[in-house]
């Protein structure tokens, strides 16, 4: 019997990367005609991870194969969506320089595509015999995991609304800035699409008890703007409140879009490009105007805290130079990350899932540390330990979809195929509900692990080395080195002495801390046990764990 080593894409997913130029809150002067000059040109380094819908593809070729197919794979989920949105975003659109004026320029996304891969003999004579095996994980020629950048696809500006709207939410104590991201071209046009729809969904869902909303009214007054521009500045306001301040809000919402239209008789690329040092928008982009919760994500607290402290600047005082304050002791940090990121995260699948929707795309970008208050900074901050004004949201809908809704998707059905399912496309079981929800799961266990293993790192020295944290090396330890034991993968951590205190933690009510991990990066082989029985696996239910207590 013959047998060739042959290799399988078995999950394809998407990551984001983002590079700003500059990641701090502050307050903006706006230039009258809609800009102002630019921010600090220091760059610091986004990424998030995107799990899903770009088809794989052989890791040794190179160049571009966005003609294989893939926006019609994503398409075909969303024409199955109903279009709901009470809250208008999709009909409303604000007037560059009379209701939102850009103040700098934030940066640019790009698309990276992350591909799993499987190897295996099939035998010549009987291809559907097949012997799947493990390649050594230390050869680079058979990696398990590959990836490849697309380019920038979305740029990302910081702005504040203007006029009587601008004036309406300060005088409400509301926050007027806003983001304003650009998406161009085809593929990140459909994201765009795909995330005011699921946005819009969930924005309903917080307008259920507004009756006008729910008749149909603010959708109205959003497409005829122009006419009833006071009454639905109103309606804004009152989504800008409910989206700052409720806790049923656990999302990056969205306002409605920017009117390019009108701009094009009237545009002056140079005067936009000397304003922002950017070049102006490309044809056919548009323009989504969000809510603004900051710049801080899970990605830009995932560092450890000695190297934060190490550039803040000392002040100037009047006795003199005065160096950063001492850091807060290790447990008090370490409880706000559990207790207060990491369970706030938890919240926040918990109550996407409970509306219907699978995220399909959590990273550590994805995953915004905010506030109540317009201080959106502060609760990043590596001083940070009372969680009363911690907000945490999700972002980056692009991929997300109706859980009912999975297996329309060929790449899901894959997926779900190599845990030992078998859905039919269009099947709207407990099961793929089930397998769907904990596939955010699986991504949210990686992002918690990443957060912890840097944030709460204590180095000896600011230059001592720090082992990788990164999600991929993550992946490769746990999924191929260690086989997914979670014992086997704890004495690595404990070996290290700067996890010294964090393997402790984790250790406490009888490992409630590696309970709760491993659950997560084990969600979907559970949902797998679970294929023939009632169980759910849900994110509310982790919450009663003691680690969070």
């Amino acid at each position: 019997m013959k047998s060739t080593l042959l290799l399988l894409s078995i999950s394809t997913i998407g990551s984001w990367a983002f590079s700003t130029t500059n990641s701090h809150d502050r307050t903006q002067q706006s230039h009258p005609l809609g800009t102002c000059l630019k921010g600090s040109p220091d760059e610091t380094e986004w990424t998030s991870d995107f799990d899903d819908f770009i088809p794989g593809s052989n890791p040794n070729s190179d160049g571009d194969d966005s003609s294989s197919g893939s926006a019609p794979a994503i398409a075909s989920i969303f024409q199955r969506r109903g279009n709901r949105d009470w809250s208008g975003i999709q009909s409303r659109q604000f007037s560059l320089g009379e209701d939102l004026v850009l103040a700098d320029f934030v940066g640019k996304m790009g698309f990276d595509e992350v591909t799993d891969w499987e190897y295996y003999y099939e035998n010549e004579e009987d291809p559907s015999d097949r012997k799947v095996v493990q390649p050594n994980p230390f050869d680079d020629s058979k990696p398990k995991r590959t990836r490849k950048s697309s380019g920038s696809v979305v740029r990302v500006f910081r702005g504040e609304f203007v006029g009587r709207l601008g004036g309406t939410l300060r005088s409400m104590g509301l926050d007027n800035r806003v983001l304003v991201k650009e998406f161009t071209g085809e593929m990140a046009l459909q994201l765009a699409r795909y995330e005011m729809l699921s946005v819009g969904k969930l924005q309903s869902e917080l307008l259920a008890d507004n009756e006008d909303a729910a008749d149909g009214l603010w959708i109205q007054m959003a497409s005829s703007r122009t006419a009833t521009a006071r009454n639905d500045d109103s309606n804004v306001c009152e989504l800008v409140k409910r989206l700052s301040k409720s806790k049923s809000a656990p999302f990056l919402g969205i306002l409605g879009e920017v009117n390019l239209a009108e701009l094009e008789d009237d545009w002056d690329p140079n005067e936009f490009y000397r304003a922002l040092s950017v070049p102006p928008p490309k044809e056919g982009a548009i323009w989504i105007v969000y809510e603004y919760a900051g710049l801080n994500t899970c990605a830009t607290y995932s560092e450890p805290a000695q190297l934060r402290r190490s550039r803040i600047p000392p002040k100037k005082t009047f006795f003199g130079v005065k160096e950063a304050p001492p850091l807060p002791e290790w447990r008090k940090r370490a409880d706000y990350v559990v207790k207060g990121i990491m369970k706030g995260a938890i919240e926040a699948v918990a109550e996407l899932h409970d509306s219907g929707i699978a995220h399909r795309s959590i990273g550590r970008s994805s995953v915004i540390l905010t506030s109540r208050t317009q201080d959106k900074a502060e609760p990043s901050s590596v001083y940070a330990t009372d969680t009363t004004f911690l907000s945490i949201k999700l972002s980056d809908f692009g991929f997300s979809g109706l859980l009912e809704e999975s297996t329309y998707d060929d790449e899901f059905l894959m997926r779900a195929r190599s845990f030992g399912f078998s859905f039919r496309k269009g099947d709207n079981s407990l099961a793929a509900t089930n397998f769907a929800m904990a596939e955010d799961l699986h991504a949210l266990g990686f992002v918690f692990l990443g957060l912890i293993l840097s944030s709460l790192a204590e180095l000896p020295r600011l230059d001592s080395p720090m082992p990788a944290t990164d999600e991929d090396t993550l992946q490769r330890l746990l999924g191929e080195i260690f086989d997914k034991d979670i014992e086997q993968f704890r004495e690595y951590v404990e070996a290290e002495e700067v996890w010294k205190s964090l393997v402790d933690y984790l250790d406490e009510n009888d490992g409630a801390g590696w309970t709760v991990l491993e659950t997560l990066f084990k969600a979907r082989e559970k949902a797998a046990e679970n294929k023939n029985s009632l169980s759910v696996i849900t994110a509310r239910g982790l919450l009663s764990n003691p680690f969070f207590q």
